[in-house]
């Protein structure tokens, strides 16, 4: 799976860049924002995320880790596919996205196309609490372990729930053994 790229950018338009690697070319889809960003630059290192399905194999890049993980979010939620999580992240940055969710403004995000009450409504619901994740805990183990948990389909909010009951001496281990320790007491 590929999760970072960086390269040479050969064309750059609002929604996409190709990026030559290693001489190899990578047409990837971006958000707007992101765009902008790569305006005047020849070179850039973005981040991934790559959806396999049968008949196609799709690049995202984002300017950010955290706006990846906002994309890959923002798929979980039903209702939600890969154009309208671009759309959204086209049209709120990473801090007013989560100025959003934190403030529980579903009327912004019903103003971004395709996005309706009920499937803003999903969201907020879905990213309740993501803004206060891990990452403000300080340890890169624990980030990682929270990254783990997300993949493997825990939501969010339990994953905090657990994290913020653990030692801080479990909190330094390893991310394999934060992931062990979380799983066991979520009764796993």
């Amino acid at each position: 799976m590929i999760i970072r790229l960086k390269g040479n950018i050969e064309k750059l338009l609002p929604t996409s860049v190709e990026l030559e690697v290693n001489n190899v070319t990578y047409f990837v889809e971006i958000s707007l924002l992101t765009s902008i960003e790569l305006q005047n630059k020849k070179e850039t290192t973005l981040e991934i995320a790559q959806i396999i399905r049968e008949d196609s194999n799709l690049l995202f890049g984002f300017a950010s880790r955290q706006e990846r993980e906002i994309f890959l979010q923002l798929l979980k939620v039903n209702g939600v596919g890969a154009k309208i999580a671009l759309a959204i992240l086209s049209t709120y940055s990473v801090p007013q996205f989560l100025n959003l969710v934190q403030t529980n403004n579903a009327a912004a995000l019903k103003s971004v196309k395709g996005v309706g009450a009920k499937v803003a409504g999903k969201i907020m619901l879905d990213f309740a609490g993501f803004s206060q994740n891990v990452e403000s805990s300080g340890s890169e183990s624990a980030r990682l372990a929270f990254e783990a948990l997300l993949a493997l389909g825990f939501k969010d909010a339990e994953i905090n729930a657990v994290l913020s009951k653990l030692d801080s001496k479990i909190l330094e281990k390893n991310e394999s053994e934060i992931v062990k320790e979380v799983l066991k007491n979520m009764g796993k």
